[in-house]
């Protein structure tokens, strides 16, 4: 690659990583302030609410990514436009290849990150996530049920404790367990503690009673008790943990698990989509990335406007990547339309590449343009009305 050629290549991924950052960033704080009831209902350490939520990050990266490379591919060509340079490259005698090969080359290394992302780290990290979220749901009485409070563990069953004693024991303990369509079971106990034996985690209630409940009906059983253990280990299915979901599962995991796998069959056309989705989105980044060249690429002077042209560019390239989510919804619900993930981008690659081999420009309707020409008149006379008051 030629000087020029390293120059753009530069800017641009300088670009892209700081602005892949900063989305990532205001992403995760979304995503953080959602499991902080980690450290306040949950009684979870600092550190293991940072580690869970640290762990979503490969994923969000993996979203975020393309229109990160969108958005500084954007900034460096409306620069070099501001500054002139695309007029002066394209009079020196340098052709359109010459500046699209950069922002290309940016979006193939970025495609192979998203592979390794969606097919290897990101499944594995969220693999982790689960399993430590099992071991917080598992350790619920003696590390997660506080004093005072009614905590949901999962679907209709919900632990309460008047008083945690100075020896670890448990005082006005209440369990109401809805898991059954049956019957709903409701225990109380004076105190209660916590025993591991066997590799179980039981809760060991004394002097209390039990209520059973009928679903739709008035017949109530109760029971008085001197001793009775509850059983957390039944918090998953059988005593064993929760199969892998699909987007959990690495690429190897996918393609591994066979046709007759109970899970498997009862996803569907989903996991032979997900197979599809992963090695279609590696397609991405190039389609978006020639989306937004064919709007913007091409020399203009610096009294043409570049406003429609940007406004455009980057709406066409986010439309891309959306028409992929739309996609992968359409394919996980029925796998006759899996051709679909692959058609949008090779379409959008091929329509974008011949736009540019020909230098033709995309424009965007009458209406549209007037529009959206009109708005940003009115923004940037909002803005010279502002610095002239406070001058």
């Amino acid at each position: 690659m030629r000087r020029l050629g390293v120059h753009i290549f530069n800017r641009a991924a300088v670009g892209f990583v700081a602005i892949l950052a900063t989305l990532t960033g205001i992403v995760w704080v979304t995503q953080a302030l959602r499991r902080f009831d980690l450290v306040t209902a949950k009684g979870q350490a600092i550190a293991a609410y940072f580690t869970m939520t640290f762990l979503a990050i490969p994923f969000l990266v993996g979203v975020v990514a393309p229109f990160a490379l969108v958005i500084a591919m954007a900034v460096v060509l409306n620069s070099m436009h501001s500054d002139s340079e695309l007029v002066a490259i394209h009079a020196a005698g340098a052709s359109q290849r010459q500046v699209l090969v950069p922002f290309l080359a940016l979006s193939v290394i970025v495609a192979l990150v998203l592979a390794w992302l969606s097919m290897f780290a990101g499944p594995q990290a969220l693999q982790t996530l689960r399993d430590m979220t099992n071991r917080v749901r598992a350790d619920v009485v003696a590390n997660v049920i506080q004093p005072g409070r009614f905590v949901d563990l999962e679907g209709g069953l919900t632990f309460h404790i008047r008083n945690r004693a100075g020896d670890g024991s448990l005082e006005g303990l209440f369990i109401r367990d809805a898991r059954s369509n049956e019957f709903v079971f409701t225990y109380t106990a004076e105190r209660g503690r916590v025993v591991e034996t066997l590799g179980r985690t039981l809760v060991v209630m004394e002097n209390g009673t039990i209520e059973r409940n009928a679903v739709g009906g008035p017949a109530t059983t109760f029971v008085a008790f001197g001793s009775y253990a509850f059983d957390l280990s039944e918090l998953q299915p059988d005593g064993k943990p929760a199969p892998y979901k699909v987007g959990e599962r690495t690429i190897v995991d996918l393609l591994a698990t066979p046709e007759d796998d109970p899970y498997r069959a009862s996803r569907g056309d989903q996991f032979d989509a997900e197979i599809h989705v992963r090695f279609a989105a590696i397609s991405y980044p190039v389609a978006m990335v020639l989306a937004l060249y064919a709007f913007l690429g091409l020399p203009r002077t610096t009294r043409t406007g570049r406003g429609v042209a940007l406004v455009g560019g980057l709406a066409t390239a986010a439309l891309v990547r959306l028409a992929g989510f739309g996609a992968a919804g359409l394919a996980g619900n029925d796998a006759s339309l899996i051709p679909l993930l692959y058609a949008v981008p090779a379409l959008v690659i091929l329509v974008a590449g011949v736009s540019i081999a020909l230098g033709v420009q995309p424009f965007l309707p009458a209406p549209i343009a007037g529009a959206l020409q009109s708005a940003a008149e009115a923004v940037g006379g909002l803005f010279r009305r502002r610095e002239g008051g406070a001058g």
